[in-house]
């Protein structure tokens, strides 16, 4: 017997393994994420933190990042490093279309990939469910360490 996976089911059963698997992914709480500026913890505006409610606020499950000028480093000119960013006053919208890369932690990516295989079987259906989820346009996935 053969079992065909469409895309809207994978959608659906990456929905619902996330939630299994991660308890409240549907209640995730998102803001700027930090970064080591040398004179403690610094917000970057190039990356915003997602984190399952009751977790640290730097527990991140996975980063929305702006592909474009996010450095894993923190390696961003001095204006960034002192006071708060302007952006960092507000909440992130995280629909600006410069944030279009997805970082996920190596936690998340490690336990979705035992589930199902290589991330060739499932990063496209991940990044369907994620741009749908949150009204986002995110073209790429990357692991990250943190």
């Amino acid at each position: 017997m053969k079992f065909i996976i469409t895309e809207s089911k994978m959608i659906d059963v990456m929905r619902k393994y996330l939630e299994m698997e991660f308890p409240g992914f549907s209640n995730i709480e998102y803001n700027w994420a930090d970064f080591n500026c040398g004179m403690g913890v610094c917000c970057d505006p190039y990356a915003v933190g997602f984190t399952l409610p009751g977790d640290n606020y730097d527990n991140y499950l996975f980063k929305l990042v702006n592909g474009e000028k996010y450095d894993d480093d923190g390696d961003y000119p001095e204006e960034l490093k002192g006071d708060l960013p302007e952006p960092c006053y507000e909440q992130p919208n995280i629909q600006d279309p410069s944030f279009d890369t997805i970082i996920i932690s190596e936690d998340m990516y490690e336990r979705i990939e035992q589930m199902f295989g290589s991330h060739v079987n499932w990063g496209y259906d991940f990044l369907n469910f994620l741009n749908k989820r949150f009204d986002i346009n995110v073209k790429t996935i990357l692991m990250g360490y943190w």
